[in-house]
């Protein structure tokens, strides 16, 4: 089971730890083993300042955090292991992506992944032509879920033209995308029937269409979104994520 540590810095750049989301309660380290924290606006700095502070009282555990922005773990102690969504694998996504068949973008993702799926392809999409990997025929299902690792407005647009190619070639009626991390702010009418990639000049663009995606399901991992279920969205906490693969082990 995890358990929750919330942290503040002052003006010093000092890391206080608390076990309550309103700072005040100091948090209690004894017995801990699997600690979830989140980091805020991309400062790796509370992880290094957890190590050393589990180090100092001698308590193994491990750190788990939705995202990691710097690529190295080097400064977190070997006694304090940090994990992260990406560094799991054959998550059980069938708790959120239900009577689907899974689409990989790269084969990374497909070796990771693809043991808890049912039905999966590959969509090679460095081939000069685009073609799909598989010994199953696509046009048996009629639901497609898109897996991508992180979703931006590249990926966005990569998505849509997957999408659309699914709907119309292939016959496919319903595509999804999930996505681990989002790094697009979202908004639009109640049930993001329009979504848009809010632009730094406040331009909208055009971030799915509903005739061709029908559903975007991801994380707060970056902090970009709130946990929420709707019709069109779906965000879910990385907190259960964690907790439902710590279960397996």
């Amino acid at each position: 089971m995890l358990t929750r540590i919330y942290h503040k810095k002052d003006e010093q750049f000092n890391i206080e730890f608390f076990q309550d989301k309103e700072f005040k309660q100091a948090f209690n380290f004894e017995n801990v083993e699997n600690l979830y924290i989140e980091l805020k606006e991309g400062d790796c700095t509370p992880i290094f300042k957890l190590s050393n502070k589990l180090w100092s009282l001698s308590i193994k555990a491990n750190m788990f955090t939705p995202a990691w922005f710097l690529g190295l773990y080097d400064e977190a102690k070997l006694q304090t292991p940090l994990i992260t969504l990406n560094d799991l694998e054959n998550i059980d996504f069938s708790k959120y992506i239900s009577d689907s068949a899974i689409l990989f973008l790269n084969e990374d993702d497909a070796d990771k992944y693809a043991d808890k799926c049912e039905a999966w392809f590959l969509y090679q999409l460095n081939f000069p032509k685009r073609e799909l990997n598989s010994q199953m025929d696509i046009r048996d299902y009629k639901k497609i879920t898109i897996f991508i690792d992180s979703y931006t407005e590249s990926e966005a647009r990569k998505t849509i033209d997957i999408a659309k190619e699914l709907k119309e070639k292939y016959g496919v009626e319903e595509v999804n995308v999930f996505a681990l991390h989002c790094f697009i702010d979202l908004y639009g009418g109640v049930d993001y029937i329009n979504a848009y990639i809010k632009k730094r000049n406040d331009f909208p663009g055009y971030l799915f269409f509903k005739e061709f995606i029908n559903k975007i399901i991801t994380t707060n991992s970056t902090g970009i979104l709130s946990t929420q279920n709707k019709e069109r969205l779906q965000v879910i906490d990385c907190y259960d994520i964690f907790n439902d693969y710590l279960k397996t082990k």
